[in-house]
């Protein structure tokens, strides 16, 4: 059950999504329906709230202050739904995380696991994204707690915990830089580098790193899934550089070597963990925020305890 109006949630789908098609689709719905309901609001409103592009819907000005309202509106019914779950003692709410790629992988899931032995009634909405995006989410409300990476300074969000996770070059295990017993960035110029797509290279330790050095190297693939670099790295094709975390089962099963380089460990990977500032947590939140807390606290420990060995 929501208490949104149905054509202001079909109206910020489109919004979202920038398109009729692709909102009914998310919304499994017939496009002509979410157009009625956006024409019934337009109307009511007595405004446009989009201009009808050839290739989508762009939002108008009026638009844009409504989309600002619905989402205040769906964080404050958040809120609500799980007040009345601790009223109700039966924990049912849902909690919206979002999170970047690597932690889904392990983490994540080991966390909710434990925490539905306690909440059996919570649902989860996990979305994964780059830190720019992850952290809009916590602000504007469409995530009530986020993960990310190098997150800038923000006085919208409240950081809860932050993290140094170690960086290093990623080949396979056959690679000749696997079997190096140090690892210099300059080791690693002979190799194709396996990067990141602009969008994740924005702001990433990859970034930083490659800005503290004059160090040439030829890309040989841009990516933009943690996954797929990894599997180009596995394959032999190139360097990666990730963090511990990313690479923290295949280390384990031997299908990828990973060395941190001691020539620039100034140049750090933070991972935080964030709310917005000034939104109080229903009791099932806070108690996942600290389980998520305790978990990325433990990263690097775990990963030098035999579960992500460094080469």
């Amino acid at each position: 059950m929501s208490l949104i109006l149905l054509s202001l949630r079909y109206f910020e789908e489109v919004a979202r999504h920038g398109s009729l098609r692709k909102a009914a689709d998310h919304l499994h719905v017939a496009a002509s329906a979410v157009n009625r309901q956006i024409l019934k609001l337009e109307d009511e409103l007595g405004v446009p709230l989009f201009e009808r592009m050839p290739r989508g819907m762009r939002l108008s000005p009026a638009g844009e202050i409504i989309l600002y309202q619905v989402r205040q509106w769906q964080r404050d019914e958040r809120q609500l739904v799980g007040y009345l779950g601790d009223i109700r003692g039966a924990g049912s709410a849902e909690i919206r995380i979002a999170t970047i790629e690597s932690l889904t992988d392990r983490v994540l899931p080991e966390v909710l696991h434990r925490f539905g032995q306690r909440f059996p009634r919570v649902r989860f909405v996990i979305s994964t994204g780059v830190t720019a995006n992850i952290l809009e989410q916590v602000v504007t409300g469409e995530a009530d707690i986020g993960i990310c990476m190098n997150a800038p300074p923000t006085r919208k969000v409240r950081f809860v915990e932050k993290v140094n996770l170690s960086f290093g070059a990623v080949v396979a295990p056959s690679h000749p830089l696997a079997q190096k017993p140090s690892l210099k960035l300059r080791d690693c110029t002979p190799f194709p580098l396996i990067r990141p797509d602009t969008e994740m290279f924005a702001g990433s330790t990859l970034q930083r790193l490659l800005d503290t050095t004059d160090l040439q190297f030829s890309t040989l693939a841009h990516c933009n899934r943690i996954l797929s670099i990894k599997s180009l790295a596995r394959s032999g094709l190139g360097v990666a550089f990730l963090t511990r975390l990313d690479i923290a089962r295949e280390v384990e099963q031997q299908e990828l070597a990973f060395n941190v380089l001691t020539d620039h460990r100034q140049v750090r990977s933070h991972l935080s963990l964030c709310v917005a500032a000034d939104r109080p947590l229903p009791m099932a939140t806070t108690v996942i925020l600290e389980q998520i807390r305790q978990a990325i606290t433990d990263i690097e420990g775990a990963s030098t305890q035999g579960g992500c060995p460094t080469r």
